[in-house]
């Protein structure tokens, strides 16, 4: 049996706003359509998907363990 500790709401939050200043800063810089490139290969999302499902989970884990739940 594996067992998983319960993230600490500061490393969640912390996540969260880092991802935030990823997604603005990806923004700021027109990288928002450039395709994600995975084994090698382009594919149809881009990068501005992937950070934005990113903040989505993110912004779900801390609404359960962020600071506010402390």
């Amino acid at each position: 049996m594996t067992i998983i500790n319960k993230p600490k709401p500061n490393d969640v939050s912390n996540a969260l706003f880092n991802i935030i200043d990823v997604v603005e800063t990806i923004k700021s810089n027109g990288l928002s359509k450039v395709k994600r490139v995975h084994d090698g290969t382009d594919n149809d999302e881009t990068l501005g998907d992937l950070v934005e499902d990113l903040l989505e989970f993110l912004s779900d884990l801390d609404n359960i363990y962020g600071v506010h739940n402390d």
